[in-house]
């Protein structure tokens, strides 16, 4: 899809904490992150919308900044 805006950084993380999936265990399970992904998808209405490997990827990206919010297990 392209570039991220802040918002969609924003909703991406959101949902992450909802979640409450770990991101190692998110990207390693296909059928986990193609649901997070059509979840992300629905909520920013995107016509196209990001792939399991785009989220995968800005998840990373999150994580590895210290910018990706911890979850509660």
């Amino acid at each position: 899809m392209g570039k991220w805006s802040n918002n969609e950084i924003e909703e991406l993380k959101r949902l992450y904490q909802e979640k409450n999936v770990p991101s190692d265990q998110l990207v390693k399970n296909k059928d986990i992150l193609d649901s997070f992904t059509d979840s992300f998808n629905s909520r920013i209405g995107a016509e196209v919308g990001f792939n399991s490997e785009e989220i995968a990827d800005r998840l990373f990206k999150l994580r590895k900044s210290g910018k990706l919010p911890r979850i509660r297990r």
